[in-house]
C-alpha cells in the first residue's frame, strides 16, 4: 500500500522535529499532555520550511520554517497547513481541502456537550484536539455546525460563527421546463 503525498511530506516534516521546537510549542502554552495526547490519535505536527503563496496555500522546500499539522476528515489526511509560531493565526494550506481541524466533533456523540472551537490551530494543539478549529470561514462544510447542541468559545470566534451560520442558504435558480403531454398508446 502506498502512502499519499500528503502522508509522505507529514513523516518528512515529522522527522525535523528537535526538542528545540517542541519547547517553543511548551512556552508558548501548549501542555506537553496535550501534545501526548493528541499524538495519541494522530500525527501532531512537524516542521517544514515553507514558501507561503498569495494564494494562502504554501510549497515545502523554501522559506522559512513552519509548524506543519495535518488536517484529517473522516480518518483521512486531506490537507497540511503550516504556520510560523511567531504568528498562529495565519496559516496555508497545502492542497485548500481542509476547512477545520477535529471534523470528527461534528459527528454524533454519546457526550452531547458543547464542541469547544478553538481561534487557531496552536490553541487547538493546546486543547489536545479536544474541539475544533475553522481553518476556512467561506467553506460550505461550515453550515454542518448549526447542527450542534452547543458550541464553547471566545466571544471573537463565536461571534464570526454566529455571523456565518446567520447568513441565508445559497438557492439555486430554478428554472422549471414545461412537462411534455404524451398520448396513451
Amino acid at each position: 500500500m502506498t502512502r499519499s503525498y500528503l502522508e509522505a511530506e507529514m513523516a518528512s516534516s515529522i522527522s525535523r522535529v528537535r526538542q528545540e521546537h517542541i519547547d517553543r510549542l511548551l512556552a508558548l502554552g501548549v501542555p506537553g499532555a496535550s501534545i501526548a495526547d493528541l499524538g495519541a490519535i494522530q500525527p501532531v505536527f512537524g516542521i517544514s520550511h515553507a514558501l507561503p503563496e498569495p494564494s494562502r496555500h504554501y510549497q515545502p522546500g523554501d522559506g522559512p520554517p513552519h509548524v506543519v499539522m495535518p488536517v484529517i476528515d473522516m480518518g483521512n489526511m486531506i490537507d497540511l497547513i503550516a504556520w510560523r509560531t511567531t504568528n498562529p493565526a495565519r496559516w496555508f494550506w497545502r492542497t485548500g481541502l481542509g476547512w477545520a481541524l477535529g471534523t470528527d466533533w461534528l459527528l454524533p456523540r454519546w457526550d452531547d456537550g458543547p464542541v469547544r472551537l478553538f481561534a487557531t490551530p496552536l490553541e487547538w494543539m493546546a486543547g489536545a484536539g479536544h474541539g475544533m478549529c475553522i481553518l476556512d470561514w467561506n467553506a460550505p462544510e461550515i453550515r454542518e455546525m448549526a447542527a450542534l447542541e452547543a458550541v464553547e468559545t471566545d466571544e471573537m470566534v463565536g461571534r464570526r460563527l454566529l455571523a456565518v451560520l446567520s447568513k441565508p442558504a445559497r438557492l439555486p435558480n430554478m428554472i422549471y421546463r414545461k412537462e411534455a403531454r404524451r398520448a396513451a398508446a
